[in-house]
């Protein structure tokens, strides 16, 4: 249509154009974003939930960088800059992360919707990772962790004197904290990006932790969560990271340099020198930690 014969042959022209447009991009294959909504329920449903839910963070960490190409189109450059979401990540963490990686594209060949498989790439490997379980904190985290304020500093301080799992802490209200002890009976489990409280996976999961002395100034005035959104709410998987990487950036800005922290190292530091350093029995530990059996508090007191 148009107002000339002119204007109707150049919309005819663009008309086509469009459409040759189209068929083009159908032609060369779905973006790594479609390609994944189609991948994973199909190539990982045999999985556990929270097996399933890793894959479906780690895919989405492709999303930023490539989610919007064609997957022909993915570079080795688009592969090497997809490891930047992994700084300070485990090892065994990057290492299922590129091996999900890998495995997409392998099938994405075998389909013929790309050439090449971009994370195989020489100059598109992940950066060496820390290695081993999770590690102990030192005494300057310690003390920063102790002295800096942030939303997010609760939540730090359970973690490192009580040995709370992520999970469990978010699961906390006002009413856990009774008398000298922390009563642990609930923890949340992300479907997807979505909080869900759930009871502890095993019996050794719901226990009473003692409170630490050092604790004790900061339960006085608790908030009704010990960990939330700004509005109260129980936090998602996105809204946890998010929190957690402004509170690592004023502890940061507080030690004048990068401090790297991951939440379950608190856990980890809680066993490894609050529990094992001061001589307390494997038994009592294992019901501090919430461990049905002694190989996980085996493996932190050898390490």
């Amino acid at each position: 249509m148009g107002n000339t014969s002119d204007e109707a042959l150049a919309a005819r022209e663009e008309y086509k154009r469009r459409e040759a447009a189209g068929e083009a991009a159908q032609l060369r294959g779905p973006t790594v974003g479609e390609y994944i909504l189609k991948w994973l329920p199909l190539h990982k449903a045999g999985v556990s939930d929270k097996c399933y839910n890793d894959y479906a963070k780690q895919l989405e960490a492709l999303l930023p960088i490539m989610g919007e190409k064609r997957l022909s189109d993915v570079t080795v450059d688009d592969a090497a800059a997809v490891w930047h979401h992994f700084q300070g990540y485990s090892a065994s963490t990057v290492h299922r992360a590129k091996m999900l990686y890998v495995a997409l594209f392998e099938t994405a060949i075998e389909n013929d919707l790309c050439r090449k498989n971009p994370f195989k790439a020489k100059h598109a490997q992940p950066p060496k990772a820390p290695a081993g379980t999770h590690r102990a904190l030192t005494d300057e985290e310690m003390h920063l962790i102790r002295t800096t304020p942030h939303r997010m500093q609760l939540a730090a301080l359970i973690m490192l004197y009580a040995g709370l799992r992520r999970g469990e802490v978010l699961a906390l209200t006002r009413e856990d904290f009774q008398g000298d002890h922390i009563s642990v009976s609930k923890s949340v489990r992300f479907v997807g990006n979505r909080p869900l409280l759930v009871r502890p996976k095993t019996a050794a999961g719901k226990r009473s932790v003692p409170i630490l002395s050092v604790l004790y100034p900061f339960l006085k005035n608790a908030p009704e969560r010990a960990a939330a959104t700004k509005s109260g709410e129980v936090m998602t998987d996105t809204a946890f990271r998010r929190a957690w990487d402004s509170y690592l950036l004023h502890l940061s800005r507080a030690a004048g340099h990068e401090i790297s922290i991951r939440p379950h190292d608190l856990r980890h530091t809680y066993c490894a020198r609050f529990l094992r350093d001061a001589g307390v029995d494997m038994k009592q530990a294992m019901i501090w930690m919430g461990h049905a059996d002694e190989k996980m508090i085996l493996r932190i007191y050898d390490h």
